[in-house]
């Protein structure tokens, strides 16, 4: 028997991309890792394939986006088993993967991460719809705008390379999305607010490493819920921010943190806001949030290299940020850690 089942989509870009397919399978090999791999065929096979696999004593491993990656983490908790569970980042997102704490960027690397097989228990979401649907999830549960532009691309065709399907969809989306008034039910009182989006974070990002809660980690047993009050072209001119983690704090941008949450809309006869967690729409509001009891066990890397790889890429333009926050006296991220 094999030590590993490694599950992936071959209409995904881990079965598109045939170099980096071929590739990946060879560094498995070189590594001595022994696995058998298995291919999805339908829209939730992944989810069938994780639970079957850890019934049968496999440890599990997502390869591909965040379509796949939270498919396969539903389908490891829903066998009761407590398999071990890693990720071989590849697609458009790879949120989910970094939230753990893979780089995006080095297939490489993620191999030798689950070869070497260190583990570490992590918060694992759970959203639950009005017909008592439940999903799993690691990185962030969105409800309004954001909720209508992970529906617009993932109905699309995604011919554009990396995150530009989801930057084209928020294009789409802000001149016909219509602002109501929701109501969050939070572990300290109530909040209501008119509001373009509320995101409900148990990892800091989404849409392709857009950190739109970016005080969020898997390790505190906390949802970090960011509310955005903005207008439609506010929302667009700091779009960009949200990739270097600098858009918080901002004065039409409210922060929660609650073990619990309840979102709902507050006049019966608006249209209801749709809601996503990882990149799958689950239904409307209203949507109750909470964690899986304990936490789970993940193959991962001894340290954070998601936040290496961050700071490589962003670390300059965050230093000045957090001076200017510091010169602001502000203490927005002073107890923040990112390690």
């Amino acid at each position: 028997m094999k030590d590993y089942a490694i599950i992936y989509n071959p209409t995904a870009a881990a079965g598109k991309k045939k170099k980096q397919f071929d590739y990946v399978i060879k560094t498995l090999e070189n590594l001595k890792i022994s696995f058998k791999l298995l291919k999805t065929e339908y829209f939730a096979h992944a989810i069938t394939l994780a639970e079957e696999c850890a019934k049968d004593g496999y440890r599990i491993v997502g390869w591909g986006g965040d379509g796949t990656c939270n498919e396969v983490l539903n389908g490891a908790i829903k066998s009761k088993t407590n398999a071990l569970l890693g990720f071989i980042p590849m697609g458009t997102g790879m949120d989910i993967p970094g939230a753990v704490g893979y780089r995006p960027d080095n297939l490489k690397r993620a191999c030798e991460i689950i070869a070497k097989a260190h583990t570490g228990k992590l918060d694992v979401g759970i959203a639950t719809n009005a017909q008592n649907e439940k999903r799993y999830f690691l990185g962030i549960g969105s409800q309004g705008f954001d909720a209508e532009v992970t529906k617009r691309t993932n109905e699309g065709n995604k011919n554009l390379p990396g995150t530009w399907n989801y930057i084209a969809s928020v294009v789409k989306t802000v001149f016909g999305f219509k602002k109501h008034k929701i109501r969050i039910i939070h572990d300290n009182g109530i909040y209501q607010s008119t509001c373009n989006l509320v995101a409900v974070g148990n990892g800091p990002t989404y849409g392709g490493w857009m950190y739109m809660c970016p005080r969020a980690r898997l390790d505190d047993g906390l949802f970090h819920i960011s509310i955005i009050e903005m207008g439609r072209f506010e929302l667009l001119y700091n779009f960009n921010t949200m990739y270097s983690r600098t858009l918080h704090p901002h004065k039409h941008l409210t922060d929660l943190i609650s073990k619990k949450i309840r979102i709902e809309m507050v006049e019966l006869n608006d249209e209801p806001y749709i809601a996503q967690v990882d990149g799958e729409i689950i239904g409307n509001l209203p949507i109750e949030y909470s964690f899986l009891p304990g936490q789970y066990e993940f193959i991962k890397p001894e340290q954070n290299e998601a936040e290496q790889w961050f700071q490589e890429k962003h670390g300059t333009k965050f230093a000045k940020h957090l001076s200017k926050l510091q010169r602001e006296k502000s203490d927005y991220y002073t107890n923040s850690k990112f390690d």
